[in-house]
C-alpha cells in the first residue's frame, strides 16, 4: 500500500474514531443508542445511502441534497473542521457545473454515486504532487 493511499485510509478512521470530527461524535452518539460498533453504523449508513441512490427514481434530490447540506454543516454548524475558502470556491464552482449537466450525465449508470465519491475526494488529505501542489496554491489564498 502506496503513501498515499495509507494517508486517505488513516483520514476515514480518523473521520470514524477522532471526535474532533462531527462524523465520529454522531457515530459515537448512535453507537452508544443502538449498541452497534461505530465503523459497523457508519459502513451501514454510507451502505444505505449508496444503495439509495441506486434504487430511486430521482437520486439527484438525495445526492444533491447531501453535497449541499455537508459543506453548510461544516461551515456554521462545526467551524472548527471548516475547510479553506479555496476549497470551497472549488467545490461551490464545481458542485454548480454538475448541477447543471446532472440531466445528461444521470444517463451514465451509478452516476451519482461517482459524483458522491468525487466531492467527497476534495476534502481528502492531498495524496499526490499534483494534489499537494493545488492544495498549496489554494491555501496561499489570502481570506478575508
Amino acid at each position: 500500500m502506496s503513501k498515499s493511499e495509507l494517508e486517505v485510509q488513516v483520514f476515514f478512521i480518523n473521520l470514524i474514531h477522532d471526535e474532533k470530527y462531527i462524523t465520529a461524535r454522531w457515530a459515537k452518539r448512535y453507537s452508544e443508542i443502538t449498541g452497534i460498533d461505530a465503523e459497523t453504523l457508519v459502513k451501514g449508513t454510507v451502505l444505505f445511502i449508496l444503495s439509495l441512490l441506486v434504487v430511486l427514481k430521482e437520486p439527484h434530490y438525495l445526492a444533491n441534497g447531501l453535497l449541499v447540506l455537508a459543506p453548510i454543516v461544516m461551515t456554521y454548524l462545526e467551524p472548527t473542521e471548516k475547510p479553506s475558502s479555496g476549497i470551497m470556491c472549488i467545490y461551490w464552482t464545481l458542485f454548480g457545473i454538475f448541477v447543471l449537466f446532472d440531466r445528461i450525465l444521470e444517463y451514465i449508470p451509478l452516476y451519482y454515486i461517482f459524483k458522491l465519491a468525487f466531492f467527497v475526494g476534495l476534502f481528502l488529505p492531498p495524496s499526490n504532487p499534483s494534489i499537494e501542489f493545488i492544495h498549496r496554491k489554494i491555501n496561499n489564498i489570502p481570506e478575508k
